[in-house]
């Protein structure tokens, strides 16, 4: 899950000011970070939920990933909404299209965007702080369902000019957070953390690391965004 954060202002040192005097909260949460969506299935629900003391807007939308950024696969409803302090508001996300791929999983992030309340005192400098909530929504062929429980024991280690590539021979979209040898977590560059966290079906990443002897395990999420560590051979 990420956030991104909007700030408005009419001054710099307010700004500032703002932003170290309070810290930035998320008025919204959602009951999962990750969502699946197993085909045949005419709709799933999530919550939203407001933590805060004020009536909140938002705003849902769907971006694809692994299809064209033009089509229009799932869509949320309702798009807008608004969610009195402390209360939740059911969202579902419905399928519109049947020309996703039948041997692979295809990946979504879904987004839901804060509308904050207009100030209450308009006198002085004001800062708004709206965050985006961004999660995963993997949409999972009815085909693949029985097979995908610890599939990641299927990633392969490849030694490629030198460099340690993890390949990923299934169909399934696999989020890898970290790569250990002989246990000890391996540094690697945002671009590497990036790709391995999204990594896509018939996909590899250069991890960018030297091939080394020893074991190399990686730690991947499930379904239920749970940690799981897996040895790569």
């Amino acid at each position: 899950m990420s956030k991104t954060y909007f700030l408005r202002n009419t001054a710099l040192p307010a700004l500032l000011a703002g932003i170290l005097a309070v810290p930035a909260q998320a008025a919204f949460t959602l009951n999962g970070t990750r969502y699946i969506y197993d085909e045949g299935r005419k709709n799933i629900s999530f919550e939203v939920t407001n933590n805060s003391q004020d009536t909140y807007g938002g705003q849902v939308w769907i971006d694809n990933v692994s299809r064209g950024k033009s089509e229009v696969f799932i869509v949320p409803s309702p798009p807008f909404f608004k969610v009195n302090a402390g209360n939740k508001q059911i969202m579902r996300l419905m399928t519109v299209s049947d020309g996703l791929p039948k041997d692979r999983e295809s990946l979504f992030m879904l987004n839901v965007q804060e509308v904050p309340p207009k100030p209450k005192s308009t006198e002085g400098n004001v800062v708004a702080i709206a965050m985006n909530t961004r999660v995963k929504v993997i949409y999972r062929p009815k085909a693949l369902a029985e097979q995908r429980r610890d599939a990641e024991k299927q990633l392969r280690l490849v030694n490629r000019d030198g460099n340690l590539w993890i390949k990923n021979p299934t169909p399934y979209y696999f989020a890898v957070t970290k790569v250990k040898h002989q246990g000890k977590q391996l540094v690697l560059t945002d671009e590497v953390v990036q790709s391995l966290s999204q990594l896509a079906p018939f996909a590899e990443v250069n991890t960018r690391v030297r091939s080394q002897p020893g074991e190399i395990s990686v730690d991947a999420l499930n379904d239920w965004g749970g940690a799981v560590n897996y040895v790569v051979r």
